[in-house]
């Protein structure tokens, strides 16, 4: 017998960027199924406990957030599944994660990209409020690839609207979110998935 000539093929290393594709489509398909089976009966104790991402979870973790609090144990579980939330609680509850959190993994779970645009729109009804959201966001989404923006006035119109078209997330106050809508031609939200509004009472009073 004649020994072949031909060499045997050897496998291609996936690259490193596909793999991470790989592996994030994984984790999407893995947490749509938990999010559904989750047993809204026993809430949650631990943000590890939640079925969230393990950007998410990483940024929860290097802000030191560990435990729920009532309000984001009952809230946090229902918008992963899909469901619009309305919630109440004292201030220091932390309400601001109970929306957060979802927010991140909404976005995430669709495969949100810079080309896609605004994705998420919260509401904030004072300039001061709006910065903690800014900051709280930026602290526990850090590990994500969104781009967040904040526009609450006191700068130049201009330069925001440069930035506006380059946002997945946008935190801002209604003055000056209706300002831009007004008089930013290029504001597209046509893509919007999620509405957060914080303090609701006092956006409706305006």
């Amino acid at each position: 017998m004649k020994a072949s000539s031909q060499k045997k093929k050897s496998k291609q290393p996936i690259k490193p960027r596909k793999l991470k594709r790989q592996t994030e489509e994984e984790e999407i398909k893995k947490l749509a199924s938990e999010s559904i089976s989750f047993d809204l009966a026993k809430p949650p104790t631990l943000f590890s406990d939640l079925p969230i991402s393990r950007a998410t979870l990483k940024g929860l973790q290097a802000a030191k957030f560990e435990k729920l609090t009532p309000i984001q144990a009952l809230a946090i579980p229902r918008a992963l599944k899909g469901r619009d939330v309305l919630g109440a609680a004292r201030t220091g509850s932390g309400k601001t994660l109970a929306f957060l959190i979802p927010v991140l993994e909404m976005l995430y779970r669709q495969k949100w990209g810079a080309m896609d645009g605004l994705g998420a729109l919260i509401i904030s009804p004072t300039r001061e409020l709006a910065v903690q959201i800014f900051e709280v966001l930026r602290s526990i989404g850090k590990f994500h690839a969104f781009s967040a923006g904040l526009v609450i006035g006191g700068k130049s119109l201009e330069d925001e609207r440069d930035r506006l078209g380059r946002m997945n997330i946008l935190v801002s106050t209604p003055g000056r979110l209706q300002q831009h809508l007004e008089q930013t031609t290029n504001f597209d939200s046509d893509n919007l998935q999620v509405l957060g509004m914080s303090h609701l009472p006092s956006l409706t009073a305006r």
